[in-house]
């Protein structure tokens, strides 16, 4: 990921309650607030767990630690926000993207090449170690307004050093996650280019996903 410019560095909480924000998102329950930071010529996102409750606040404590971890891990690559900082034990700061969603290019001619974009930025990202685990959500797949293509919200990642006991251990069998998510993709994008193998393995995973307490109504839905 490119790094922050020089002169901005990390927020701070002082510089947060003191600048002028507008809040994009009050995250319900165990979401954090999403704010714009208005720093002049470049506005950024911070996303915030202050104003909750102790108890989802301790919670977000421990979200923002695991996702600035894992933004830690890539930066320097293409197809992820630049990340700014931790701007405390319960915020971050991201870069304000403009653009779309990628669901809203699912009938224009790039879709092949967004595609191919999502499969490149995941073999980057796993390549230092990192699962996104979260790609299934329509609102984490993102085509800015120079036609590139980004993956947001590292909030439920996983890192693992590569070449650790975890990373051997659990790797291979949790980077799956993606691995369903970017074929949904393919289904919404390129479903003629969809394998039988790769089908097979959508089929596979739906059913694996059905016995998650989390998701009851199963894998892959659409809505």
């Amino acid at each position: 990921m490119r790094t922050a410019p020089a002169a901005l560095g990390p927020p701070t909480r002082a510089s947060v309650e003191s600048a002028a924000r507008e809040l994009l998102h009050s995250g319900s329950w165990t979401k954090a607030d999403i704010f714009l930071f208005a720093v002049p010529g470049s506005p950024i996102v911070v996303k915030d767990f202050s104003r909750k409750v102790a108890f989802i606040r301790l919670l977000g404590r421990l979200q923002i630690a695991r996702e600035c971890r894992a933004y830690e891990a890539i930066q320097g690559l293409d197809g992820v926000p630049r990340w700014l900082g931790r701007v405390d034990a319960h915020a971050l700061a991201l870069e304000r993207l403009d653009g779309s969603l990628l669901q809203q290019h699912r009938k224009t001619e790039r879709r092949h090449g967004l595609l191919a974009e999502m499969r490149t930025i995941l073999d980057a990202i796993h390549e230092r170690g990192v699962i996104h685990n979260d790609l299934r959500g329509k609102d984490n797949a993102f085509v800015r307004s120079d036609g590139r293509l980004v993956l947001l919200d590292f909030a439920g990642a996983f890192r693992f050093q590569p070449g650790s006991f975890w990373h051997r251990l659990l790797f291979e069998r949790l980077v799956r996650v993606d691995e369903a998510a970017y074929l949904k993709w393919k289904t919404i994008l390129a479903p003629e280019d969809l394998t039988p193998e790769e089908a097979r393995f959508l089929r596979r995973f739906a059913r694996f996903r059905r016995l998650w307490v989390f998701n009851p109504k199963g894998a892959l839905r659409q809505s």
